[in-house]
């Protein structure tokens, strides 16, 4: 080799054949360690052929053969080569031997994730459903997928997991839930049997069911190998571990390299355990823990960035040791430049000087990588690269399907699939090639609405095109421009039926002349076009359909669950070309590369280290497989005295961030000799700034360069303003729009212009014609009375701002699971009132809410519902259930819906209504029973009204049960209707104030409102 190795390599090279765990930080020569371990090995005796090395992904297992190759040369020539393979390529290797005895074909095909959806999907219309949302057909894909992988990946089946679910009676609705996806998961099961495929995990857990049920051949494939080294262990999943251990355990002498540090895959299946617990799952021969030898030169990165990457690793371990990396002899200094800029538009320009920099200082292009944290990062930065003449190569297929040259690429073929693709339609049209405006587009869109009411077909844009001679208003070069589209558009047409989906890409980039006009492009970016058009080519030739033929509407569908956000791991499909080109990729696509230059955008607060929306809990997500049932269930966090969401929230909050951190760590370490972080107090999205995160703050605190900008203040929309008179070119004037107008009203005024009068006069009597055709405005006899419900009144009462936002003037709100715990608590009820069965679902606006969504929701144990069956109302007959209301005070109409009326004596009533939250004092809420209270003395609710009345608050929340009652008189009532009656005035005139209270800490328009802000300030 061409370094001298350090004493702790030499230490592993020279380990003799026992189980061992080599600790490698990042950047410390583990492959090296590896090849010069086997050499070593070899060299004392051991055949090559007897010896196997797994890694990771196909790339690493590709590298670690070349270089064991260009080790060995001499034994690769006799056809004695070390056997590499990733891990999943082991099992499939192993059933392609043995698979007969488990009932798997040697031409298994192994199906991806984006087949895997596409099978659940077609599976959706076989499964009842009662508790999954079927408005949500895509989330409930998600879920099933990500249930099956987890059932998968720790050697279960549906039956497993069904069969730990409690009983009947004990089930919550997670259960419930999760029995539903659990049918869906048993469907793509079916699926995959029917059709002859597997999938990944289905490969791990077939070859470990089969070394499990046969010993036999797991002592075969055993005795095969002397020596096995596990590369980059810690990415691999329980399944993975359990299979190896079936076969290699007992003291084979395994060597398993990896770094727990670097573990950022557990979103797929990763799990930490497998490194951290390697001594005691496969120990020395007389059962003691096997031994662990650490890798910690740094032979990559400079040092000030080694630094930041041991501060960050300080982050991970808290209080805890850890060996911390060091730096090579001769290690330069490095460079680490943080920009904290006013906008993420000025950020991407800075960060694109800076590259255009450190090119100019001899860094070659395909040495600089910008490493985003999310796909949605990369638009920007790409957008200001290419303006300042940097090529650029997107390497996720998210980014890739965002590239101009792609997006028109694929509107052609969303169009040739569909044409009543009317968007992606649109983007061919006003694109470069035809540059038609919305003005040209405008007779087309209004000929399809007005031949759609006139026929019960659904007209496209392509038909309107047909007629394009026929429909009024179409300038001449626009009808031109129109036709050479549609003469393109038939071309392709015909051949999309013939030809292979790649063929019919290579003839739509012809037909667009694509390569003439990158070639015509300056030369970065005629170099950036190329590269990402060949990226996106080579995806269309690795794709073939999982069932049927290749049509280019399944290609169409795959592409869409390849590009969704929430499959990320998709994005590996893709490799990197290293061409001549600045690469932007995710952080978790660019683990095991390296560049001299290192850019990582969008380091805020919030957004790297990221915050998560949602936990993967299984107490509170049924997607999620109890912890009980998985095979790393030492290593996940303990949920078991977390009693409330929050709680539960809490303890995984610090898991994601663990994880957080450890991606943090990757990506500082993916660079060489300069790192540049950045970021930006304002973007277009948000109306609140930006803080630096903690990494960012890290960064700065030892960087060279720390540039800091302002806080520029909130991003303003640009305001439209109307365009000035263009001057008409055929008559004189301020503009066309004058001129028309002179024409109509004064026709002798055209006499001054001979030679247009004629055309002109009969255009002026047409456009006459159709303004006195237009149907003259209704005029309303009365003013329409303004409308709210009862809920909307107690939200008029606690603060009218909220309620403008709420009900007036909507502005979205967050999804409030409280809210929906409400409905089906009203629902059971009612149907517990009235003893009849639900023929469909219940919506928020069935029932008067107000207040259900504050606190914090019951635990399980304690379901509003069952509290509800151990109070006094559960015995009794309501009168009536859920009786509708309808009052109007002045111009103000209030509608809502009792829960309950009880008549416990002759002509006395008792009005409830149930809360599903905790009890509360919040004076607003007095608003709902004053309500109910007017609607029965006046007579709304029955005739005749009853002689005595009183009205409850009825609480079911919490875990236990409480009542606010009132016995209604005729000075409360007086009382009550001068109430509502200011409210309804309130709402007719429009006041809305705001009104700060303890409740804006609960409100979900508290960002936009400046009192409520300062409010909570103090």
């Amino acid at each position: 080799m061409s370094f001298q190795l350090t004493a702790e390599q030499r230490a592993v090279v020279d380990y003799p054949l026992a189980p061992l765990r080599v600790a490698a930080g990042a950047g410390t020569g583990k492959t090296t360690t590896i090849v010069l371990r086997l050499k070593a090995l070899i060299a004392d005796g051991i055949e090559p052929e007897s010896a196997l090395g797994i890694t990771f992904t196909n790339k690493a297992a590709g590298e670690l053969a070349d270089r064991l190759r260009s080790e060995f040369p001499n034994l690769t020539s006799d056809g004695r080569e070390v056997q590499v393979a990733t891990y999943h390529g082991f099992a499939y290797e192993v059933l392609r031997e043995f698979g007969a005895f488990v009932g798997v074909e040697r031409d298994t095909t192994v199906i991806g994730p984006a087949h895997q959806r596409q099978l659940i999907e077609e599976g959706l219309g076989f499964v009842p459903y009662d508790h999954l949302d079927l408005t949500k057909p895509r989330a409930i894909i998600e879920k099933a997928f990500t249930l099956a992988g987890q059932v998968g990946d720790n050697l279960l089946d549906a039956a497993d997991v069904r069969s730990a679910a409690p009983a009947t009676e004990a089930r919550d609705e997670v259960w419930e839930t999760r029995l539903e996806l659990l049918s869906l998961v048993d469907a793509y099961s079916h699926s995959k049997a029917d059709i002859g495929v597997v999938d990944y995990a289905d490969l791990v857990g077939r070859a470990h069911r089969l070394v499990t049920e046969h010993p036999s051949i797991a002592r075969r494939i055993r005795d095969r190998y002397r020596v096995v080294l596990l590369d980059e262990y810690q990415d691999t999943d329980p399944a993975q571990r359990e299979l190896l251990r079936a076969i290699f355990s007992g003291g084979f002498p395994v060597t398993a390299v990896g770094d727990s540090d670097q573990t950022i895959y557990e979103w797929r299946g990763a799990s930490r355990l497998n490194f951290d617990g390697f001594v005691r799952h496969f120990p020395n021969p007389d059962g003691t823990a096997a031994a662990t030898l650490p890798l910690t030169l740094n032979r990559r990165s400079d040092r000030v960035i080694l630094d930041l990457a041991n501060r960050v690793r300080g982050r991970l371990h808290g209080e805890g040791p850890f060996d911390p990396l060091e730096p090579r002899p001769g290690a330069g200094i490095g460079e680490i430049d943080t920009g904290w800029l006013g906008t993420r538009v000025e950020e991407a320009a800075w960060i694109a000087a800076r590259i255009e920099e450190a090119h100019n200082d001899g860094t070659p292009w395909n040495e600089i990588a910008v490493l985003v944290r999310k796909n949605s990062d990369i638009a920007a930065i790409r957008e200001a690269l290419l303006s300042a003449g940097i090529p650029t190569e997107v390497a996720s297929v998210g980014g890739l399907l965002e590239v101009p040259e792609i997006a028109e690429l694929l509107s052609w073929l969303q169009v040739l699939d569909d044409p009543s693709k009317s968007t992606s339609l649109a983007r061919i049209l006003l694109g470069s090639a035809y540059r038609l405006g919305l003005g040209d587009l405008a007779p087309l869109a209004a000929w399809v609405r007005n031949r759609k009411h006139r026929t019960d077909a659904e007209p496209s844009l392509v038909e309107a095109i047909d007629h394009r001679e026929q429909i009024r208003g179409c300038r001449p070069e626009a009808k031109r421009r129109l036709e050479e589209f549609r003469s393109r558009y038939g071309r392709l047409l015909v051949e999309a039926q013939s030809v292979p989906v790649p063929d019919l890409c290579r003839s739509v980039l012809a037909e667009m002349d694509a390569w003439t006009e990158i070639d015509a492009m300056d030369d970065h970016a005629a170099v950036s076009a190329r590269l990402n058009l060949y990226r996106f080519l080579d995806l269309v030739e690795s794709w073939k359909p999982v069932v049927g033929r290749a049509t280019l509407d399944s290609f169409l569908q795959y592409l869409l669950l390849l590009s969704d956000e929430n499959a990320p791991q998709e994005l590996d499909t893709v490799s990197i070309s290293r061409g001549p080109a600045v690469a932007m990729l995710t952080i978790h696509r660019a683990k095991g590369l390296e560049w001299d230059t290192v850019v990582i955008p969008s380091v805020v607060d919030g957004g790297f280290p990221s915050r998560s929306r949602s936990y993967a809990s299984p107490i509170d997500k049924a997607e999620y497989l109890p912890y009980s049932l998985r095979l790393d269930a030492e290593s996940l966090p303990d949920l078991s005295g977390a009693q409330k969401p929050s709680d539960r929230n809490a303890i995984l909050r610090g898991y994601h961030e663990a994880e957080e951190w450890r991606t943090a760590y990757v990506a500082v370490t993916r660079a060489r000799h300069r790192l540049i972080v950045t970021g930006s107090h304002r973007t277009a999205e948000r109306k609140t700034a930006r803080t630096p995160s903690p990494l960012f703050t890290m960064a700065a605190e030892i960087a060279g360069m720390n540039v800091e900008k302002d806080d520029p203040g909130p991003i303003e929309e640009p305001q439209w303003e109307p365009p000035g008179p263009v001057p008409d070119p055929l008559f004189t004037g301020s503009g066309w729009d004058e001129i028309l107008r002179r024409a109509v009203n004064d026709p002798d005024w055209l006499s001054a212009y001979p030679e247009h009068a004629p055309v002109a006069t009969v255009r002026a009597s047409q456009l006459r014609l159709e303004l006195e055709a237009l149907p003259q405005p209704a005029v309303a006899d009365r003013p329409v009375a303004k409308t709210t419900s009862v809920t909307g009144l107690v939200t008029l009462a606690r603060c009218p701002l909220q309620f403008r936002w709420a009900f007036v003037d909507r502005l979205p709100r967050r999804p409030s699971p409280a809210l929906r715990r409400g409905v089906r608590f009203h629902r059971s009820v009612e149907l517990h009132n009235l003893g009849k069965v639900p023929f469909d679902d219940p919506e928020e606006v069935t029932y008067d809410l107000a207040g259900e969504g504050d606190g914090e929701p019951a635990a399980s144990s304690a379901d509003p519902y069952n509290v509800f069956l151990a109070s006094r109302f559960a015995d009794q007959r309501a009168r009536f259930a859920e009786v509708p209301i309808d009052l109007s005070f002045g111009a103000v109409r209030i509608r809502g819906r009792i829960d309950a009326v009880y008549e416990p004596e002759p002509e006395r009533w008792e009005i409830v209504d149930y809360k599903s939250g905790r009890p509360s004092d919040d004076p607003a809420l007095d608003v709902q029973l004053q309500t109910y209270a007017i609607a029965a003395a006046d007579g709304t609710v029955a005739e005749p009204v009853p002689r005595a009345l009183s009205v409850t608050f009825a609480f079911f929340g919490g875990g236990g049960y409480a009542e606010r009652s009132v016995d209604v008189d005729d000075e409360w009532l007086a009382t009550a209707r001068q109430r509502i009656e200011d409210l309804s005035r309130q709402f007719e005139h429009d006041e809305f104030a705001p009104t700060p209270t303890d409740a804006c800490r609960r409100c979900d328009f508290a960002s936009f409102c400046k009192a409520g802000r300062e409010f909570l300030k103090r």
